[in-house]
């Protein structure tokens, strides 16, 4: 075999593995509650060197088409799609499934799983995040407003609530990202969020994208920017 060819196929297989070791490092896993419920998730945990700080940690809730009883559902969309893609994410990131395929997330049972699940994981307990996208979105509204000091920072896409939410959000820091042209949910339910939050002198911002539809976690969270945002927040 010629010199340069082997370095391309060297090259091409040392790729495939770190895009590999990526995706097994997020695992599907399954947990029972006190209450006898059963909760499966995803759980990604990045490699990280044994005396470094500890991580902080985003609990991502997906959208309506992905609930019922498939686990790799969850991996369609978000931050568990850009995992199995090989994506590094400098956080652990636990995606649970929402057993309703019509109804919406139970933000008590939420509560009961993130309690159970995060007991052993030595993250950071000031740095959890939280993002929901579509009836995620909604969910983490009403996880959020259930828990307003448990979040240091919180995503919402795409999504709708009452606006008196508003005032038992705590003052977690929200990002609200929302595509002009949304058939489902219409854009003025976050332009209205984002007015009665900032009203109540909430640290908010606004993110439209004018020609996006339903579909804006997909450029969301093919960037950065959304994640370096979150960083930036430590609950106080």
């Amino acid at each position: 075999m010629k010199p340069l060819v082997w370095l391309t196929l060297s090259f091409l297989l040392a790729v495939q593995g770190v895009a590999q070791d990526a995706k097994s490092l997020q695992q599907s896993r399954q947990i029972k509650l006190s209450t006898g419920e059963v909760v499966d998730y995803l759980l990604y945990q990045p490699t990280v060197d044994a005396e470094s700080a500890k991580l902080p940690l985003l609990l991502f809730l997906h959208g309506g088409g992905e609930g019922g009883d498939d686990l790799e559902k969850v991996k369609t969309h978000g931050p568990p799609k850009e995992i199995e893609k090989g994506r590094d994410f400098p956080m652990i990131v636990i995606s649970p499934l929402n057993p309703e395929i019509r109804g919406f997330w139970d933000e008590d049972r939420l509560a009961r799983f993130m309690d159970a699940v995060t007991k052993d994981l030595g993250h950071d307990e000031n740095r959890v995040y939280l993002a929901g996208m579509s009836r995620g979105g909604y969910g983490s509204y009403r996880l959020a407003m259930e828990n307003p000091d448990r979040f240091a920072a919180m995503l919402i896409l795409c999504a709708a609530a009452p606006t008196p939410y508003a005032q038992w959000l705590g003052d977690v820091p929200i990002w609200l990202i929302h595509g002009r042209k949304d058939p489902v949910i219409p854009v003025s339910e976050s332009i209205e969020m984002e007015a009665v939050l900032r009203k109540k002198g909430r640290k908010v911002k606004l993110t439209i994208h004018p020609e996006a539809s339903h579909d804006v976690w997909t450029q969301t969270f093919e960037s950065n920017e959304a994640i370096d945002w979150l960083l930036k927040h430590k609950r106080s």
